[in-house]
């Protein structure tokens, strides 16, 4: 008896789909990087967003350079219908909306540079309280997103999977 509850409750936190969970299911891929640095893309468009993709003609582009523990990120938007109303990371594959991972100060623009800086992975980065460790992993294995935010788009206007190069 005993045992089956043990089960059911393993069950149930898998079904929740916690962000702890998915990261670490994750594969090693978390080491931290000596000696050199590692170059992330994403390249967004409205067709990559969840759950509903849309028409927009906007594109952009987030370039991420994990050098150490210092991750420095750039995000460069063209054509937004409006200016950027907000930019973050998320946690996620390609099919899912998840939650922010990391929140940009960010530039009111419509074309150009919407965020620019670095994050430091040494400790508790997010507002959910992720790790910069839990944060290298889930970059490694894609499953973290940039999104780009409007008034005419306020729950993303482009968006694209943060893809390790």
């Amino acid at each position: 008896m005993r045992t089956r509850s043990m089960r059911q409750t393993l069950l149930a936190v898998m079904a929740g789909g916690s962000v702890l969970l998915a990261v670490a299911a994750c594969d090693d891929d978390d080491e931290p990087i000596t000696g050199g640095s590692v170059t992330y893309r994403s390249t967004m468009n409205g067709a990559n967003e969840r759950p509903t993709p849309n028409s927009s003609a906007a594109t952009g582009t987030a370039t991420y350079t994990l050098t150490g523990n210092t991750l420095s990120y750039t995000v460069s938007v063209n054509g937004l219908t409006a200016p950027a109303s907000g930019a973050h990371i998320h946690v996620g594959n390609g099919t899912q909306v998840g939650a922010i991972v990391f929140p940009f100060t960010y530039a009111a623009v419509s074309t150009g540079t919407v965020a620019t800086g670095s994050i430091n992975l040494t400790g508790s980065i997010i507002a959910g309280g992720i790790s910069g460790d839990s944060l290298r992993v889930l970059l490694n294995n894609g499953n973290a997103y940039t999104n780009v935010h409007t008034a005419t788009y306020p729950d993303g206007e482009i968006r694209g999977q943060i893809v390790r190069q």
